[in-house]
């Protein structure tokens, strides 16, 4: 009886096969550790607000492709409020909020910013009950008149303190913090801001947002 010649192509194949897995098993783990390293994708930040926010590059202050930059020139406590529903959809572990300058502007009152921003907080921590919320004290403003920029900061000033307490008053206290970086974009003895943090009395240089990086970098990594 003639033996059976047994075809190299079943181990040639076979060969092939535990290559191409052992391939797929190393790929597998280099992305698993690349994801712990870098952080999960789906954590993702929102940074909330009027044009101080929109005008910043988040993604190059904080190198991060998690971020998003949900700013809008002009915006009022009551534009952030009717706008909720896409951070919601954004579904984020983090989100920094600042707003209320442009209701100083505009004559808005302490007590009415107060009661909008309490909406904006209540909205979020219902909906978004895992994420942590960072209220961001609004900044202080340099324009050219003198009594108008005593007007516009003491404002300023009383809205901070009143947003301060209405974060403490809020039950998941572990959730939501306010920051307090007003001081440190004013000179020692004014309620100005630093002439080198603006170029039109408002809006921030580059300078000023590296400062605003600074205070908030703990919050964010």
């Amino acid at each position: 009886m003639r033996a059976r010649c047994k075809s190299p192509l079943p181990d040639f194949i076979s060969l092939n096969v535990k290559i191409m897995f052992k391939q797929a098993v190393i790929a597998f783990f280099i992305i698993i550790i690349m994801g712990v390293a870098s952080g999960s994708s789906n954590e993702k930040i929102v940074f909330l607000g009027d044009s101080l926010t929109a005008y910043a590059d988040w993604n190059e202050l904080f190198p991060s492709d998690n971020i998003i930059n949900r700013g809008i020139s002009g915006n009022t406590t009551q534009d952030i409020y009717n706008r909720l529903g896409a951070v919601i959809k954004d579904a984020p572990k983090k989100i920094f909020i600042m707003v209320g300058i442009n209701d100083i502007i505009r004559g808005k009152s302490v007590d009415d910013l107060t009661l909008t921003y309490n909406k904006i907080l209540k909205v979020l921590i219902n909906r978004l009950p895992n994420a942590d919320i960072y209220v961001i004290s609004v900044l202080p403003v340099n324009f050219s008149g003198d009594l108008y920029n005593l007007y516009v900061n003491t404002t300023v000033i009383a809205a901070n303190e009143r947003i301060k307490q209405s974060v403490k008053k809020h039950t998941k206290k572990d959730k939501v913090k306010f920051l307090d970086i007003y001081g440190t974009f004013t000179k020692s003895g004014t309620s100005g801001l630093i002439p080198m943090y603006t170029y039109d009395g408002i809006h921030l240089t580059h300078q000023g947002y590296l400062n605003w990086k600074q205070q908030i970098r703990p919050y964010v990594n």
